[in-house]
């Protein structure tokens, strides 16, 4: 059973790339904090609690409608991912982190995709997971022979959720992806999030139908590869680096966010011990300048915050109470997802949802599942000034035309405009687009007293994906107009 065994360095590299990528994600949404978490933004808290809370939710960021305030509450993730980074109190800051996570997809989740769900589920077995035995100030201050090779009910749980990911994925797809292999053809139609530099290949049917078999197949193979016993660790390596790949790939083709990054990053802990060895002999310096930099900051910090060694519950009935959590938890989200499959038709968690919508264990894999989503297009917010001059506020310098933009993808400011906008079309939620048209008026007029609007026209020009490279003419479709 050694091939099933983890290497605590693997997990503990995990540890940081993941703070990484926590920090970097705040960093990016703290640039719209207004716009999406504030009470001045598009989704204030009597809309969010109106048309989209869920009554099993917990936010501490729904405490405060003001932009001051979710401030600190940002700055508080910050402080929090820098000490789950450099390892100090592992187990402490992997809860906040998580819960600090999970408090901010709760306030706003128009605008999360599938790699919110995977780091905050990651983060969560994290909590359950030793990764702060290695590269951490709780290592360095340890006397204790802890285990390089580990096995456990969260590890186990945290490899079901890389299955959940990719066969679990695959396995909700549909005949574009298992038969007619056109579901390339139809995401690289997708405008909003393809880079145009797709089109190199996007006229080419047979090497489409080529890369949607192979991502079909590797979705739902890849995972097998973690459990193959006859050399276990070439196989193992071998799996993270095609995920790496894939994830890469998708980088550098589709405008999806931080998404890749999360699906690599959460594919480290896997790594096996032969390829840790190689990592802590080619970083040796690294490491020994790093562990001189986390013990500075460790006996810095128990000036600051009362630090002191930390100590690890270790009582047999604990322990049990823990295990069995452990394994209940691990069956629930085993059910949830198995229960995603369309032939399935009751949730043996039907019961239980409480338990999934308070620790955000729901979840849904089904990225461009069944099938791909072939209504595409694009905005045009058609402002008019007081003089009834007319213009494209995506476009100001630029004579109004409704002709399809050269780079839809390039309009968007980031991800979380771009997923935003995607939801902004379903009539579901036809309540977000008064607040955006408000929003987006106001913004407009104080950066451009010049040139301020007395109208705002929110207008989607519609776009049908057709088969074989056929044509549809964009229907224009007038979402809200604000200002009148």
């Amino acid at each position: 059973m050694k091939y099933l065994h983890f290497d605590a360095r693997a997990l503990s590299l995990m540890r940081i790339l993941i703070a990484l990528i926590i920090m970097i994600d705040l960093v990016v949404r703290l640039s719209d904090l207004e716009a999406f978490y504030s009470d001045t933004g598009v989704l204030p808290l009597y809309a969010l609690f109106k048309d989209l809370w869920n009554p099993y939710y917990i936010s501490i960021h729904t405490l405060s409608g003001l932009w001051q305030v979710q401030l600190l509450v940002f700055i508080l993730s910050f402080f929090c991912a820098c000490m789950l980074l450099i390892g100090y109190r592992t187990t402490l800051f992997s809860f906040l982190c998580w819960f600090l996570l999970l408090s901010l997809h709760n306030r706003n989740g128009l605008i999360l995709q599938g790699g919110d769900d995977l780091l905050r589920m990651v983060l969560f077995w994290g909590m359950f997971i030793p990764w702060g035995d290695r590269y951490s100030c709780d290592r360095l201050l340890n006397d204790a022979n802890l285990p390089r090779h580990l096995l456990s009910v969260a590890l186990i749980a945290y490899t079901l959720q890389l299955w959940y990911i990719y066969t679990g994925s695959a396995l909700l797809k549909g005949p574009e992806w298992s038969q007619t292999y056109t579901a390339m053809y139809y995401a690289y139609n997708v405008d909003q999030i393809t880079y145009p530099t797709i089109k190199l290949i996007y006229y080419h049917p047979e090497l489409l139908k080529a890369f949607t078999c192979l991502a079909y197949y590797f979705e739902l193979l890849v995972p097998v590869l973690f459990f193959i016993p006859y050399k276990h660790g070439a196989f193992r390596a071998f799996a993270v680096i095609l995920i790496v790949l894939f994830h890469f790939l998708n980088s550098v083709t589709l405008f999806i966010g931080l998404f890749p990054f999360i699906g690599m990053v959460t594919a480290v802990g896997m790594l096996p011990a032969s390829v840790m060895d190689k990592f802590d002999s080619r970083f040796y310096k690294l490491r020994i300048f790093l562990s001189n930099f986390y013990l500075k900051i460790a006996y810095r910090l128990q000036y600051v915050i009362a630090w002191k060694r930390p100590t690890y519950i270790h009582h047999p009935v604990y322990d049990k109470i823990k295990t069995a959590v452990l394994i209940f938890l691990t069956l629930f989200v085993f059910d949830w997802n198995f229960s995603n499959i369309s032939f399935i038709n009751k949730k043996l968690s039907d019961d239980l949802r409480f338990i999934g919508y308070s620790l955000r264990l729901d979840q849904n894999w089904g990225m461009f599942a069944p099938g791909v989503f072939k209504q595409d297009g694009w905005y045009v917010l058609e402002g008019t000034t007081k003089n009834k001059k007319q213009f494209n506020l995506l476009e100001p310098g630029k004579e109004l035309t409704f002709q399809k933009p050269l780079s839809i993808v390039s309009m968007f400011k980031n991800d979380r405009w771009r997923k935003y906008s995607e939801n902004f079309i379903f009539p579901e939620n036809e309540f977000m687009r008064g607040y955006f048209c408000n929003y987006y008026s106001r913004i407009w007029n104080e950066k451009h007293p010049e040139n301020q609007i007395s109208s705002l026209k929110v207008i989607y020009m519609e776009e049908m994906t057709l088969p074989d490279y056929k044509y549809s003419l964009p229907q224009k479709r007038v979402l809200w107009e604000c200002g009148l």
